[in-house]
């Protein structure tokens, strides 16, 4: 059996195209084939079926070459279109291939399709190896940049978390000591003993307030950190280019602080449209660069800018400047070339420049350089806006509450965040906590009902995606009352979910604030 070939022919005359079959059959070909006459079952045999050829007349009573091939270019499939007719002058068939066909075959030498046939085959699985090479040397790409910053996060979580865990431990123990005291006090304790004691407690505030915003700067790197390591989905959407930018400059800041001050112009860019993950990928890679392009110490002495505005065009640029050492006017031009690097092998794999203006160009911008030796360089990235803002991913907050007392059901697999969202909601409602969603299944079967549930998206038993699927069926109104709460969508399924369910969800970590607002508002 000979290789598998499935062929669309846009033929109107079946003998046509029996003969020009019978002439690809002379290959080592294992065929299958569709015939079209008309645009209409050309784009539903498209739709329905993958092709690994696409063989077309040029003059038909209801179609033509040029209409086939636009079909095709619509799609933005890599199928290649080879035109097989008959009478076609040479203007014409040059026509057609500047417009994307990839060859012609006169239907009185059909000797020559298969050789044809065979060469865009092979092209063709030349194209995919290619873009197969080119994801994963992107994602190599990504994985060394994020092993290179692997030390500064750890730094820059170690930091945060060594004052949290100091300032809870200090505060739990004079906590524990004044609970002693006021135990072991008379009764008629004198009033000095008893304002030392709320004295002390007043400055217990401070230290609870240090510890507070140490762990908001973890959950910040713990955001910045999913930003950029969650696979990609290619989702785009309007982007707040600031947002992103500091998010950037979180993860570099290890490299940025030992070697320059960093100096921040922002202006108003609108929103664009990008992938969120890949254009952070794009501006870490600039400050990464940027930070390296001078050495470590003297800080004081150098200086990364950054630049954010409108065009008068309408579209949102960023700069990134530095006083390092700047690049050679004779190699300027190879900067974005793949594999190219002026760090050397140790520093760099020559293509962050080279995936950075895929990204860019790729969604519809530019980035470009200048750059003086020993005065330094910068790089702008220019992006059209996006026609409107940034949607949050949450369900719009309600405008008007209650205030009212409600059941409220929380699913964790995690005992202590239970443990912390009873605390934090118990003093308003009233809060069952489980650990799986089986239990959920058991209670809401035997009847009781909810205000509110809070339910983990990614657990080990039985998924919230997996839980809500099983209430839409049997208790469907308990299956609205679910917000999701979520530390990251790290599959394509768990993704998907969140992005066609219109249940509301929270991102972990969140603060107290946040969602005693969320249950607030779904209790009608």
């Amino acid at each position: 059996m000979g290789q598998p070939l499935r062929v669309l022919i846009v033929e109107d005359d079946e003998r046509d195209a029996e003969l020009v079959l019978r002439a690809l059959r002379k290959g080592d070909f294992d065929l299958k084939a569709t015939r079209v006459e008309t645009r209409e079952q050309m784009c539903r045999a498209l739709g329905s079926e993958a092709f690994d050829l696409i063989l077309s007349d040029y003059t038909m009573p209801n179609f033509s070459g040029h209409a086939a091939l636009a079909c095709l270019e619509e799609r933005k499939l890599d199928i290649p279109f080879l035109l097989v007719s008959g009478i076609v002058n040479e203007e014409i068939a040059v026509e057609i291939m500047r417009a994307g066909a990839h060859d012609f075959v006169p239907k009185s030498n059909l000797t020559r399709l298969v050789p044809a046939v065979e060469r865009e085959l092979r092209e063709r699985a030349l194209r995919a190896e290619r873009l197969r090479m080119q994801g994963q040397l992107e994602v190599a790409e990504r994985m060394a940049s994020l092993g290179a910053l692997a030390a500064g996060v750890a730094h820059e979580i170690n930091n945060p978390l060594a004052a949290l865990l100091a300032n809870v431990q200090f505060w739990s123990e004079r906590v524990g000591r004044l609970k002693r005291e006021l135990r072991d006090a008379p009764h008629d304790a004198s009033s000095d003993v008893r304002q030392r004691i709320v004295a002390e407690l007043e400055e217990l505030e401070e230290p609870l307030r240090d510890a507070i915003e140490a762990a908001e700067r973890v959950r910040n790197i713990a955001r910045d950190l999913r930003l950029f390591s969650r696979p990609d989905d290619e989702a785009a959407g309007a982007v707040d280019l600031h947002r992103i930018i500091d998010s950037s400059v979180r993860m570099a800041w290890n490299e940025i602080r030992h070697r320059a001050r960093l100096v921040r112009h922002l202006g108003a860019p609108p929103p664009v449209r990008a992938n969120e993950g890949r254009l952070g990928q794009v501006f870490l890679n600039l400050l990464l660069n940027a930070a390296q392009a001078m050495p470590e110490g003297h800080a004081h002495a150098n200086e990364i800018r950054i630049r954010t505005d409108r065009l008068p065009s309408g579209e949102a640029f960023v700069e990134i400047s530095d006083t390092g050492s700047g690049i050679e006017a004779s190699v300027l031009p190879r900067i974005f070339d793949p594999f190219f690097t002026t760090k050397g092998s140790t520093m760099g794999s020559g293509l962050g420049l080279a995936i950075s203006n895929r990204i860019i160009t790729s969604a519809g911008g530019s980035i470009t350089v200048s750059s003086e030796v020993g005065r330094g360089s910068t790089f702008r990235v220019t992006l059209p806006a996006a026609a409107a803002p940034t949607a949050p991913r949450s369900s719009p907050a309600k405008t008007t509450s209650t205030g009212r007392s409600g059941r409220v059901l929380v699913i964790d697999d995690d005992v202590l965040l239970g443990s912390a969202l009873r605390r934090m909601l118990s003093t308003k409602h009233e809060v069952t906590v489980l650990t799986n969603g089986r239990d959920a299944l058991d209670k809401l079967d035997a009847g009781e009902r909810f205000d509110v549930i809070l339910c983990d998206l990614m657990m080990p038993e039985i998924t919230g995606m997996e839980l809500h699927a099983e209430m839409v069926k049997r208790v469907p109104q308990q299956a609205e009352k679910i917000v999701f709460m979520t530390g990251g969508a790290f599959t394509q399924s768990a993704r998907h979910f969140l992005e066609t369910v219109p249940n509301r969800r929270v991102e972990k970590p969140f603060d107290v604030a946040t969602i005693r607002r969320v249950v607030r508002d779904m209790i009608l």
